[in-house]
């Protein structure tokens, strides 16, 4: 009777270590770039990805976005995230705007609120293709890369390899959020229902 019982415990565990293992690989797979294609005109695109109103529509699903200014966003710009979970605010966030290139390119610095601290930069580039525009969204991670420059080599295999899977998921987890978004913009753009 024990054999089954520990064989199924077993079982149990290796099936989990396995799901588990093939979810970290998937999220793993997709580096620190999304590429979404819209059927509309880059200026269309540029309408919506850039414009403060149309980015509290499309942006940050489930989450409060308010922008320091109306229209067509410009260096300095702030978009504040107020993230809600069943009636209580969890923590906020900011995204800068820290570079503007119009029609072509838009760069977001996202800052804790309460330190201050860059956790991410979000690049999204368009580019024209035929009738559609491809929009690139490449993530990076300026907390990591700053904590393994502070840290250089003294920290060891363990502590880089800390800082390496911390690095991998923070942007992993961001270029899915740069994914929501930019699924969401392309349905709003295509008349199409938007993911909630």
């Amino acid at each position: 009777m024990w054999k089954w019982i520990v064989g199924a415990l077993l079982l149990l565990v290796v099936a989990l270590a396995a799901t588990c293992y093939i979810g970290y690989r998937k999220l793993m797979e997709g580096g620190d770039s999304v590429t979404v294609a819209v059927a509309a005109s880059p200026d269309r695109v540029w309408a919506s990805l850039a414009n403060s109103d149309s980015m509290s529509i499309w942006m940050a699903v489930g989450s409060k976005v308010t922008a320091s200014r109306h229209g067509i966003v410009a260096v300095g710009d702030t978009l504040h995230i107020e993230m809600m979970s069943r009636g209580s605010k969890q923590q906020n966030y900011t995204w800068t705007v820290s570079d503007v290139t119009p029609g072509r390119l838009l760069v977001l610095q996202m800052r804790n609120d309460s330190s201050r601290q860059i956790f991410a930069t979000r690049r999204d580039s368009l580019v024209g293709a035929g009738d559609s525009t491809l929009v690139v969204s490449t993530i990076g991670s300026p907390v990591i890369d700053s904590m393994r420059n502070e840290r250089g080599d003294s920290g060891g295999k363990l502590g880089g390899a800390v800082l390496d899977f911390g690095s991998k998921m923070l942007v992993s987890v961001f270029r899915l959020m740069s994914e929501q978004d930019l699924r969401r913009l392309k349905a709003r753009l295509e008349g199409k229902p938007m993911q909630e």
